[in-house]
């Protein structure tokens, strides 16, 4: 089901798995700080409501570049609602944009993702695979 979409991002849950899936849209490329804070914080919401345990992120189109203070803040505000929640595992299909997908990685890395596992895929169905298993 469609839990939420804006200009930004499309996304939907599936209760039955407990999973969330995300797509960000070729606009972040226009997104500010602020709206950038804005729907991570719709994510996080969603992760809650849902207590979803896995995490489909396809970043495939996103081209906002995450600064090391909005890396941070994600840390320190977002993944610790994740764990709250009850994530478990977190499967990201690479962004096209380099510098994009390099602050990604680099969000990736900080203290409280190492509460759930991570992995990077070139593709949405080795990503689901991973999820499945």
């Amino acid at each position: 089901m469609e839990a939420y979409k804006s200009t930004f991002q499309t996304i939907r849950v599936y209760e039955d798995l407990k999973l969330l899936a995300k797509e960000w849209t070729t606009d972040t490329e226009y997104m500010s700080e602020q709206k950038f804070k804005e729907e991570v914080e719709k994510i996080a919401e969603v992760a809650e409501k849902y207590k979803v345990e896995k995490f489909h992120d396809n970043t495939t189109n996103f081209l906002f570049p995450i600064s090391p203070e909005l890396q941070t803040w994600v840390n320190e505000s977002i993944f610790t609602r994740f764990i709250g929640a009850g994530l478990r595992k977190y499967a990201l299909i690479v962004s096209k944009e380099m510098i994009a997908q390099l602050s990604i990685e680099q969000t990736m890395e900080e203290d409280n993702a190492s509460s759930f596992q991570v992995k990077y895929f070139d593709s949405p169905e080795k990503a689901s695979e991973w999820l499945q298993s």
